[in-house]
């Protein structure tokens, strides 16, 4: 029963984490409608072996593409930006090439999204992440270094 109860609670945690990210505009990108998901590499962490980090809930995607489709995942994350608590954001020209985006609050955990795109050749490389957690601003900064 215990067993039973906990994977229950497991599903709901779940839920509500899937739950939080859709008032986000870049949602679309972590469910694949953006850039297709035979070609993002996702990660997906939860539980205890977040803790050293002071995160609860770790969500990732990583793609290389093109800059049309990396112009169109800047645009949602920089309107994800527009309506944040906290933005950090850097541009090379017109392209957002960072962020790193504190949501506003939806409870006692901190929410952030972060964004990176780095040019590979032709392509180009991008990382977004979305995590949550006690983990403040500070404690993000000295995990990801800008590059």
């Amino acid at each position: 029963m215990k067993k039973i109860i906990a994977t229950l609670m497991a599903l709901l945690l779940l839920d509500a984490s899937a739950f939080a990210q859709r008032d986000l505009r870049c949602y679309p990108v972590f469910q694949g409608k953006v850039v297709p998901g035979k070609q993002m590499v996702v990660t997906e962490v939860r539980g205890s072996s977040m803790a050293v980090y002071k995160l609860d809930y770790y969500r990732g995607v990583s793609f290389q593409v093109g800059e049309a489709l990396t112009r169109q995942v800047a645009a949602l994350v920089e309107t994800d930006a527009d309506d944040a608590a906290v933005k950090e954001t850097e541009k090379i020209g017109d392209l957002l090439t960072y962020a790193l985006i504190q949501p506003a609050s939806s409870g006692k955990m901190n929410r952030y999204l972060c964004y990176q795109a780095r040019q590979v050749g032709e392509e180009w490389k991008v990382t977004l992440l979305y995590l949550e957690g006690e983990a403040t601003l500070e404690d993000l900064r000295s995990m990801f270094e800008k590059q």
